[in-house]
């Protein structure tokens, strides 16, 4: 079951230990959208902004990966114009298994920007690879 709804300023979670983690970020609200990225330290790991433009229409505003240190405590953030207002969000976290084994990970988070109640301004995914090669 998803988690939220949950306010963007700043959602905590957990990803594994040296894994190659792949983000994008689509948009499609009118309104500027914020997602950002920190670790444990507060660095900044990415940060995505951008709109669908006014007629709506989805919007790749973001995307790259990044490796996972031994502290995988991140806190994500999803707001407007550069975090000025926070959305709401639903998420949930998943992972494609068999045979009791991990072979791929996954976070979703969508969000409402106040506009409306339909949760589809953005969408947020950070993904991985249990192992690679």
């Amino acid at each position: 079951m998803s988690v939220g709804p949950v306010s963007g300023n700043g959602i905590a979670i957990t990803l594994s230990p040296g894994k190659t983690v792949f983000w994008t970020v689509t948009a499609q609200a009118a309104y500027n959208q914020f997602v950002q990225l920190k670790d444990v330290n507060g660095t900044v790991v990415f940060t995505a902004t951008g709109s669908g433009g006014t007629g709506g229409t989805p919007k790749q505003i973001g995307n790259g990966s990044f490796t996972v240190p031994n502290n995988a405590n991140y806190t994500l953030y999803i707001g407007t114009n550069n975090g000025a207002q926070w959305s709401s969000v639903i998420w949930d976290a998943d992972a494609l298994v068999s045979g009791g084994s991990i072979y791929y990970e996954t976070f979703n988070f969508i969000s409402e920007d106040g506009g409306g109640t339909d949760y589809n301004d953005s969408c947020t995914t950070l993904s991985f690879f249990n192992s690679l090669g």
